[in-house]
């Protein structure tokens, strides 16, 4: 098998206790099959206390029962109890994975760093040089796929031109962003249809030709106030978070523009963000042939991440917080996630042209 994964993604290791933040708590944390089969055969006190902290929830999922919405073998130092008794190769799939992710092509395989956890988020804001991807052979087996293999290597064409729009650093981050979203909408019903030929002719346009329409008042106000509305009706890890999107909803346009524009030098964040984004989602349409709901998901993070950023102190470690408190609210619950997918597929708010409406505030 091949697995792709951005220059970064070796340089991660979990800092553990030394943490600003922690993976465990908050979340329900499911075991797998193969971990709830390997703790029916741990022996002595610990054994008995896994057994005993593993519950079944609503979902019908094995998860370890949460004792004050904390891991139960979570310590007071931030280590984990589990890995200190029995190791690495003790901990559930979840535990060993995050914050990787990782997503199956058949015989190829992506793998990126979620932004939701601190150090990823640190590694991958740490480097202004445009993110790079490489791809190695790896010995697990192929996973069983029905995708369209010539939709599939078309799709790899499309994103290497999505995220070679967003490195475009001849133009500024806002017209970058325009540009991959009407290349998005201009593909999206052929990959919807499977016409791969018609796919690769859009590749070759040059869609920073096409001018961004210009900014309106009236549909940013009323595509804004849908949007915070949707996302403060989300799952929430922290209720502080609803407070904070009230106060990004109400900024003055005039104030998102002037911290943009003090941001110039720092812009390359946001396009990492977007490149973060793309590597992740545009690939999953070769699964349910919907584009364009996950480049509208892309650009709707960047306009509520550059109003929270507004809305607080400029600082680089407050940027990268405020990624990272987004992506952890918003993209590691599969409700969130499936209720943005539904709204930004349906709304007539989440038109491309009201989002690029919005990316053009001002």
């Amino acid at each position: 098998m091949e697995n792709t994964f951005p220059s970064f993604y070796k340089d991660f290791s979990c800092i553990a206790d030394k943490c600003p933040d922690t993976c465990c708590a908050g979340w329900a944390i499911v075991a797998d099959s193969e971990s709830l089969k390997n703790y029916h055969f741990i022996k002595g006190d610990f054994g008995e206390k896994i057994r005993r902290c593993i519950s079944v929830d609503e979902d019908g999922d094995s998860v370890f029962t949460p004792q004050n919405d904390r891991c139960p073998f979570l310590l007071e130092s931030g280590l984990c109890e589990m890995y200190i008794e029995l190791g690495h190769e003790s901990l559930c799939r979840t535990c060993r994975q995050y914050p990787r992710h990782i997503t199956y092509f058949g015989a190829r395989q992506e793998t990126g760093l979620s932004l939701s956890c601190p150090e990823a988020a640190k590694i991958i804001m740490q480097n202004s040089e445009p993110i790079a991807f490489e791809t190695e052979r790896t010995l697990e087996f192929p996973q069983p796929t029905d995708i369209d293999p010539e939709l599939y290597f078309t799709m790899l064409e499309a994103r290497k031109k999505a995220i070679t729009i967003l490195q475009n650093r001849d133009f500024k981050i806002e017209k970058r962003i325009c540009a991959f979203l009407e290349f998005s909408k201009s593909i999206s019903p052929f990959v919807k249809h499977l016409d791969c030929a018609a796919i690769k002719k859009a590749i070759k346009t040059d869609f920073f030709e096409l001018a961004p329409a210009a900014f309106s008042k009236r549909k940013a106000n009323s595509a804004l106030k849908r949007f915070f509305s949707d996302f403060r009706s989300l799952e929430m890890l922290d209720p502080s978070w609803k407070i904070r999107l009230s106060q990004a909803e109400s900024i003055d346009s005039r104030h998102v523009s002037e911290y943009t524009e003090n941001q110039r030098a720092f812009e390359w964040e946001y396009e990492h963000l977007m490149v973060c984004l793309v590597f992740r989602y545009f690939m999953s349409a070769v699964f349910d042939k919907d584009l364009l709901s996950k480049a509208k998901f892309a650009a709707v993070s960047f306009i509520i991440i550059r109003r929270l950023q507004t809305s607080e102190d400029a600082k680089k470690e407050s940027r990268i917080k405020t990624i990272q408190r987004y992506s952890k609210e918003v993209e590691h619950s599969a409700v969130n996630m499936d209720f943005l997918n539904s709204v930004m597929k349906k709304s007539r708010f989440y038109s491309v042209e009201n989002l690029i409406s919005l990316i053009m505030e001002k």
